[in-house]
């Protein structure tokens, strides 16, 4: 009876498992949807909304160390003699707010994850936190469990949900006290609980941690919440998470990497990593004084997409919705025109891997993708005395080149070495260029080009197959038959 016991137990501690520790949950490979998707929708949205002026740091930029001079003097011309920050909560209606709606948007961008603030440094929760009284949209404001909402639209599509957290908030007095004192009150009431609370209650295949930059790994705990995330958590094998887990984190532990907003290496680096950038160049929540110029336009959106994917790493764009619940419409026109451009090409981009080359050496704003594609080769070898037939399962790199500038007389790309065999399909229309023999180049001329039928004339992308560099690999043996003379 002892030992059918112990032998209970044995899943419990079974050596499997992931234990609190970098060396062990650094092992835990990515979810593979994760590189398969490449392209991810942001979404930053809370009371900030309300006043939209600076960014979603308004709070801090009024009330913060070194405040702003203009979004003091916002407040002073727009709002009443002593209005706090909470007051900004009772204009926060999320009247047009529709779950249902921000889902469509999504998916119609191409996207294939959306991760969504749950909660920003100013400590307002989208969802009725049970360590968040009277400070959460459930309570005041909308009224509603925004995240709940949310992931139930998303469940009806095929895009992947997940939730950012901010670990800490500026203004929290349990979090104040923590650094005057030592202490761990606000890790302990707060923000540990609210972690387990928006994984069970809303299972987001992605965690999204931030705000964490100010304390410790072990203040924060975080390595415990990882090792029950990868155990024992609803979505432990599927949930992919950040890198950002306390002081010194960013860039070496957790999940995939993100080293900072808006980062863009432009070198292939071995460990899965994410470009978070945001359609505002000036904020990630929504701005009232926001102007058409400074949005990015959707060629610097697929110029960003290009580079990311082609260095391993994934795109997560932002856009932030007003205090009404409605994405802007610009925001809106960025994502649909997007959404175009990645239907028509969506083979250079879901499950795609870095190619050999990153980018051209001749072309710079060339960049590579690819993908294996499995065939069939046929060989035919003659004998004296025999005839000799081989059918071979192979595996070949499809290389997809994204030439980002144009306006050239000649697209020589160089990184791509032809043969007799090489083709280059023009993606979006029906043009295939062939005839290139052996060369350590591929030449297109412009004059080629069926400029009036691509998509967009400010970017080609081509599928190049059977490229003397194109790593084949043989696999497979299948036939074999000899013929007597």
């Amino acid at each position: 009876m002892l030992l059918l016991f112990l032998l209970l137990l044995v899943p419990i501690f079974s050596i499997a498992d992931y234990t609190p520790d970098w060396s062990s949950l650094d092992k835990r490979s990515l979810p593979s949807w994760y590189d398969e998707s490449k392209f991810g929708i942001f979404c930053h949205w809370g009371l900030y909304s309300v006043p939209a002026i600076r960014s979603e740091w308004m709070w801090w930029y009024w009330k913060g160390d070194q405040p702003d001079a203009n979004v003091v003097k916002f407040v002073e011309k727009n709002y009443k003699p002593g209005t706090t920050y909470a007051d900004f909560a009772k204009d926060f209606t999320a009247e047009y707010f529709d779950a249902n709606r921000f889902a469509e948007i999504v998916k119609t961008s191409g996207a294939k994850y959306f991760v969504f603030t749950s909660k920003h440094h100013e400590g307002f929760t989208m969802w009725p936190s049970r360590t968040s009284w009277n400070w959460n949209a459930q309570d005041i404001g909308p009224k509603r469990d925004i995240v709940g909402e949310l992931k139930n639209a998303f469940k009806q599509t095929n895009v992947h949900f997940g939730l950012y957290f901010s670990q800490f908030e500026w203004f929290n007095p349990l979090f104040l006290d923590d650094g005057k004192f030592n202490t761990t009150n606000y890790r302990d009431q707060v923000s540990y609980p609210q972690m387990f609370e928006i994984v069970n209650k809303y299972e987001p295949e992605i965690v999204w941690s931030d705000g964490e930059w100010d304390k410790t790994d072990d203040y924060w705990k975080s390595k415990e919440f990882l090792a029950w995330l990868y155990n024992s958590s609803p979505v432990k094998d599927r949930v992919v998470v950040n890198d950002r887990w306390g002081t010194g984190t960013m860039g070496s532990h957790g999940g995939f990497l993100t080293y900072a907003d808006h980062y863009d290496p432009g070198k292939l680096l071995e460990r899965k990593w994410e470009n978070c950038m945001t359609l505002d160049k000036m904020s990630w929540g929504n701005r009232r004084d926001m102007k058409a110029s400074d949005v990015h336009t959707v060629f610097e959106i697929i110029e960003q997409l290009a580079r990311t994917i082609a260095c391993n790493g994934n795109l997560l764009l932002n856009v932030g919705p007003d205090m009404h619940g409605l994405i802007p419409a610009i925001f809106e026109d960025r994502l649909a025109e997007i959404g175009r451009f990645v239907d028509l090409h969506s083979e250079a981009i879901n499950e795609s891997k870095p190619w050999i080359y990153q980018n051209d050496t001749n072309q710079p704003n060339t960049w590579y993708t690819s993908k294996w594609r499995k065939g069939t080769f046929n060989g035919r070898r003659i004998s004296k005395k025999n005839q000799l037939f081989n059918q071979q399962t192979e595996k070949q790199t499809v290389i997809y080149a994204w030439i980002l500038d144009t306006a050239h007389e000649t697209f020589e790309l160089k990184s791509v070495k032809t043969t007799e065999n090489t083709t280059a399909k023009l993606l979006g229309t029906d043009a295939v260029f062939s005839g290139f023999g052996k060369s350590d180049s591929i030449i297109i001329p412009s004059s080629k080009i069926p400029w009036n039928k691509l998509p967009r004339r400010d970017v080609i992308v081509l599928k190049i197959e059977y490229a003397a560099n194109q790593e084949v690999t043989f696999t497979h043996f299948s036939i074999t038959l000899f013929f007597s003379p």
